[in-house]
């Protein structure tokens, strides 16, 4: 891989602040792309763009509501010249048996989540160059549905699906869409989704995170560089046959019944 395979183009990454997706950015800037950091938080995007142009990277911060509209459009003005890639990483989970499950709650997740993602690969398709790419962060709930988490596992559905439409209807522009698929992965998401689930069945948030990576065919939890590995991989001309996929990066346990 060339260390500056990216030199030249513009990315943009919601959801930049923390997590996958601070990870992702500082991944395209060192390679040469010039990042927008999108957040709700904007101290976090404005940290992470400045510690990126002291590492010699380009980087600019920008707040942003992915579940706005108005906002999504005005996002559209600011990024005026074009766009090369754009992952669409923003998301938050909650938490709730699925017979219990709040429907202010479905709401809340489902407006970042699917309306958010809907309301990113819109944009990307007004701002994108052809021959342009873009990655969505849906996860391997999608297809191993939580029980206690059904409102994040089925706006994470609705992800691969935006993802498969988006990626037939751009083709023609030479724009490929393709999805990564997120397992247990080191962040504070997870750390919140250990205490939750510790909280729903009585387990302590250590059992309960020991529970899970028993059950990994790999035996451990994901870092955030490794689905940021995967989404390079999906955003490069390497991938340039690959359009409409879902890539897991779950450790197997994709695998497991």
């Amino acid at each position: 891989m060339s260390s500056m395979r990216y030199a030249g183009s513009r990315v943009l990454v919601t959801g930049a602040g923390r997590g996958i997706g601070r990870a992702v950015a500082e991944r395209f800037a060192m390679a040469g792309g010039h990042v927008v950091a999108a957040d709700l938080d904007p101290s976090t995007v404005r940290a992470l763009a400045e510690e990126l142009q002291g590492r010699g990277a380009s980087a600019d911060p920008l707040v942003l509501d992915v579940s706005d509209p108005d906002a999504m459009t005005a996002a559209g003005h600011q990024l005026v010249g074009g766009v090369d890639v754009v992952v669409a990483n923003a998301g938050i989970q909650g938490f709730a048996k699925a017979s219990e499950v709040a429907v202010d709650a479905w709401d809340r997740v489902f407006a970042v989540n699917a309306r958010g993602t809907l309301l990113t690969l819109q944009l990307a398709a007004r701002i994108l160059n052809d021959g342009g790419a873009v990655v969505t962060v849906a996860s391997i709930q999608a297809h191993l549905p939580n029980v206690l988490s059904v409102d994040y596992a089925a706006s994470k559905a609705a992800v691969l699906s935006l993802t498969r439409s988006f990626a037939a209807e751009l083709a023609p522009r030479g724009i490929r869409v393709n999805a990564v698929a997120p397992g247990r992965i080191d962040t504070e998401l997870s750390d919140y989704a250990s205490r939750e689930v510790g909280r729903l069945t009585g387990a302590s948030p250590e059992e309960t995170l020991q529970r899970r990576l028993a059950a990994n065919p790999l035996g451990r939890a994901g870092s955030c560089a490794e689905v940021a590995a995967a989404v390079d991989f999906l955003a490069s001309s390497e991938a340039s046959y690959i359009t409409g996929e879902c890539l897991n990066v779950c450790g197997g346990d994709v695998m497991m019944p």
